[in-house]
């Protein structure tokens, strides 16, 4: 390597270095944020959403009053097909694509999560990539997503179907974080036990705390439809642990 390509290739080593230095400040930051806003912290309840996701909503969206409905953030956000109208006739198409794209980017990212997911969600995301294509479908999930971000908010009210286990490590992952050292919190291995989502929720922070007997009839009859009611089921239901005695010798 000649001195001069050292010379450059040492100047582009500094800067990536910087910028390394200065994207670890923003990721703390963020980290922050997150652990101290309840608003982020109810919408990291939804599968699929890290408390960067849930900032960036947050940051896109700003006050929810200024919505009448989540449909309205929806379309804020350029979630909803464009509509073109002839006649007496109307044309759906591509998703119109106002608002912030890179709000738009993380949704559809946090929805490759959602996809999987074994509650309601991911039902409707099955269920639709059957007849659609993936990115249409995608796109749907990234919008019902923001509808249900924006009932939570209003109702604050954290996701009733998220899985209990994988909702204590994200909180315990966002506690790692801010406290910078590498140790389990308390709700974790408490949900390692074998709580439910309702004592999961309980010991992060939400003091309403959640119940089967709280889901609107409408509501139960969707989870029926998609024939994910044994799963919400299971949610609510702790399991039983086994108590094992010592005899003394």
């Amino acid at each position: 390597m000649s001195p001069v390509d050292r010379l450059m290739l040492d100047s582009q080593l500094r800067q990536i270095t910087q910028v390394n230095q200065e994207l670890e400040i923003v990721d703390q930051r963020l980290v922050e944020i997150a652990r101290n806003d309840s608003r982020v912290r109810l919408l990291m309840t939804l599968p699929g959403v890290s408390h960067v996701v849930a900032v960036g909503l947050l940051a896109a969206i700003g006050d929810i009053e200024r919505f009448c409905d989540g449909n309205h953030a929806a379309s804020y956000l350029g979630l909803v097909p464009s509509t073109r109208q002839s006649g007496n006739k109307c044309y759906h198409g591509r998703i119109t694509k106002m608002g912030n794209p890179h709000c738009r980017w993380l949704l559809t990212q946090a929805c490759q999560h959602v996809s999987r997911h074994p509650g309601p969600l991911g039902a409707f995301y099955r269920r639709l990539v059957k007849r659609k294509p993936r990115q249409v479908a995608i796109m749907a999930l990234a919008r019902k997503l923001v509808t249900i971000a924006w009932q939570m908010l209003k109702q604050n009210e954290p996701y009733r179907y998220a899985k209990p286990m994988l909702m204590a490590k994200k909180f315990t992952d966002l506690d790692r974080k801010y406290r910078q050292e590498q140790r389990r919190t308390p709700s974790a291995a408490r949900a390692k036990a074998g709580d439910g989502l309702t004592a999961v929720y309980d010991e992060i922070g939400f003091t309403d705390s959640l119940s089967l007997d709280q889901v609107p009839d409408g509501e139960r009859r969707m989870l029926i439809e998609k024939d994910v009611m044994m799963f919400v089921e299971e949610l609510y239901r702790p399991v039983k642990k086994d108590k094992s005695t010592r005899s003394d010798k």
